[in-house]
């Protein structure tokens, strides 16, 4: 192919930074919104959702949501060139503290994806005594998962951080100047998505080999253990294409320093290519980091946990019928003084009813309360 013709092209993704941010906020908004309310969810009905299983997603989605807003601070403002005076003025720290949430996350739902699909293959493995191991060594991976990427993140708030304008003297990202010896945050991002796209590779290989020789019921539990598996092994891709974006990033950021104090990329000590091809390549790949980051955090874990999640199906339909019910009705009804008045209706006095007339216009079906039965 044509050099010339391929770069023209890219030059045409390296220009175009609206799209994908309007692109991001159509997927990213509505799942981020999902992925609250199914954490709301968990944490409400922590009976239903006490496994092992779930206390892993719920720090993968506090992960993931906070690194879903702070990528807006980090990336996806200056990519559309907003703020950009505020900005100039920051601090160092502020900047570096922006450039260490990203890279932070990243790191941490690395290792909670492969601890997801180890939680999967386990539970195929060894059905009758995995929630008893993994409630005993839960607090010790969880701890491993928090602390083990602070070595290699912590020292991003000693670089030299500064905003970085780009050649339209509208649009930035957030840079610092290269010195020799310095944490390359980029490579060792690079080299975590290797390492941990293999290991969850043989994981995921492990999973669907052992579930191939474990023989297959229609229980719900079964089914339910079916969709969890296939949440987790569907999450591990949305991470994956996120790992491949990091490795093009770090191949064509310019991360190096020659003798001469002149900064270059890896692609372009291999392929002998200029500064502003590899300008070029870097802003094509580095323009789908908000929806490349929002498809591989939210959009595909929230959607896929309400479809694998029959309780959590029930649980979100009810939120939201009470909601409109509520709204259409013109209030909130208290469930725990709506559950009185169904137990004790029959006493109500008629003076009772003159005094509060809208205890009769409490609406049957808006809250769980009323059907017969208490909420989950």
């Amino acid at each position: 192919m044509d050099s010339s013709l391929f770069f023209s092209a890219m030059a045409v993704l390296a220009n175009a930074d609206l799209f994908p941010f309007l692109f991001a906020l159509v997927i990213g908004i509505p799942s981020a919104m999902l992925y609250c309310l199914e954490l709301s969810v968990i944490i409400t009905n922590f009976a239903h959702f006490s496994s092992p299983f779930f206390v892993l997603v719920v720090v993968r989605t506090v992960l993931s949501l906070a690194n879903y807003v702070f990528a807006f601070f980090a990336h996806r403002f200056g990519k559309i060139g907003l703020f950009l005076s505020v900005y100039l003025q920051l601090p160092r720290i502020v900047l570096a503290f922006l450039l260490f949430v990203g890279y932070y996350a990243f790191h941490v739902e690395n290792l909670l994806t492969a601890f997801l699909l180890l939680n999967r293959c386990t539970a195929i493995l060894c059905p009758m005594n995995y929630e008893k191991l993994w409630r005993r060594w839960l607090p010790l991976l969880l701890a491993v998962t928090f602390i083990l990427p602070l070595p290699f993140t912590v020292p991003i708030f000693n670089l030299e951080m500064f905003v970085h304008v780009q050649n339209d003297n509208f649009t930035f990202t957030l840079d610092d100047h290269k010195t020799e010896n310095e944490l390359n945050s980029t490579e060792i991002a690079a080299l975590s998505a290797v390492f941990f796209g293999i290991v969850c590779f043989l994981l995921n290989m492990a999973t669907l080999f052992a579930y191939k020789l474990r023989p297959h019921s229609q229980k719900p539990n079964d089914q339910t253990e079916h969709k969890m598996t296939i949440y987790t092994v569907a999450t591990f891709f949305g991470q994956l294409i996120m790992a491949i974006f990091m490795i093009f990033v770090y191949m064509t950021a310019t991360n190096f320093v020659d003798e001469q104090n002149i900064r270059y990329s890896l692609l372009q000590k291999w392929f002998d290519i200029n500064l502003e091809q590899d300008d070029i390549l870097f802003l094509a790949n580095f323009n789908q980091y908000p929806w490349v980051n929002d498809l591989s955090t939210v959009v595909i874990p929230a959607w896929l946990l309400l479809w694998a999640s029959t309780k959590m199906q029930q649980i979100v339909v009810k939120k939201i019928k009470f909601m409109r019910c509520s709204k259409r009705h013109g209030g909130v009804v208290v469930p725990n003084f709506v559950r009185f008045l169904r137990i004790h209706s029959a006493f109500i006095s008629r003076e009772q009813l003159a005094i509060c007339p809208w205890l009769l216009y409490i609406p049957q079906g808006c809250h769980p309360s009323l059907n017969g039965k208490d909420s989950p």
